[in-house]
């Protein structure tokens, strides 16, 4: 275990056993294998928001970024390309596929490939204007406890401050033998499902979690994602002009 994963209170006024657990919950590594896929272009000060938190960087084995601008969008770049290279000198976790101009769910099935042949146990879906916060024994804890149920796809707590929280099909088990597929409705978000080779569509399974723990309204305190994982929606580093060319592009392309 690195050094840098020690992160210990003095113990005064501790009792010797809650030292000792908080002491393990403090340095627990990932005791699982565990990939975040990123779907990205143009927003470094969002994926260094992602790396720079300790907690989630010891914990993951690779980061799987996806760059590259989507087929059929032309706004320029606000930052410049070099940001990318530069956080691959500083970051030994980043894996970066470069594919422009592809679709997003070309993107995306990319990094369903990468944790297959990577040999990831599990990944989490975080986009670079979302952050995630973890906490290392609970969520081993969880992947554990999941290990034995048939379901690949779990429910994760989002929020958006200020605005919305809700639960979003973020974690994923392997193996990761699924795609997300182009839809034949042009009103349909294709990223939106997964599909394994026998036509199952595995998103639909988060809902299996509901069955045993309680789904709570859009917007309540209570959340019931999986413990020990929250996401974190957050565009403050995009500019303005970014995120109303997202928009636009949302917009002229319902079916992505």
């Amino acid at each position: 275990m690195s050094t840098t994963d020690i992160r210990v209170h003095s113990g005064i006024g501790i009792d010797l056993n809650t030292h000792a657990l908080l002491f393990l919950s403090l340095t627990s590594d990932s005791i699982f294998k565990v990939g975040v896929g990123i779907n990205y272009w143009d927003d470094p000060k969002g994926l260094i928001q992602i790396l720079t938190d300790d907690i989630v960087y010891d914990y993951v084995d690779y980061f799987f970024i996806i760059n590259g601008r989507y087929k059929g969008r032309r706004d320029a770049p606000v930052n410049h390309p070099n940001y990318l290279s530069d956080l691959m000198g500083i970051y030994d976790k980043l894996i970066v596929t470069n594919m422009d101009d592809y679709t997003q769910i070309e993107k995306r099935n990319m990094y369903w490939k990468h944790a297959g042949t990577s040999s990831m146990d599990y990944m989490i879906v975080c986009d670079s204007d979302e952050y995630i916060k973890i906490k290392p024994d609970t969520l081993n804890c969880l992947l554990q406890t999941i290990q034995d149920r048939p379901e690949q796809c779990y429910p994760v707590e989002q929020r958006m401050e200020g605005v919305m929280t809700m639960t979003r099909p973020r974690l994923f088990k392997a193996p990761f033998d699924f795609g997300h597929v182009e839809s034949d409705k042009d009103n349909t978000i294709s990223h939106g499902s997964l599909y394994n080779g026998d036509g199952v569509e595995i998103i639909n399974q988060q809902y299996e979690w509901f069955k045993d723990h309680p789904k709570c309204q859009i917007n309540s305190e209570n959340q019931a994602g999986v413990p020990g994982i929250e996401l974190y929606h957050d565009k403050t580093y995009r500019t303005r002009e970014r995120v109303i060319a997202d928009r636009v592009y949302y917009d002229e392309n319902p079916n992505r």
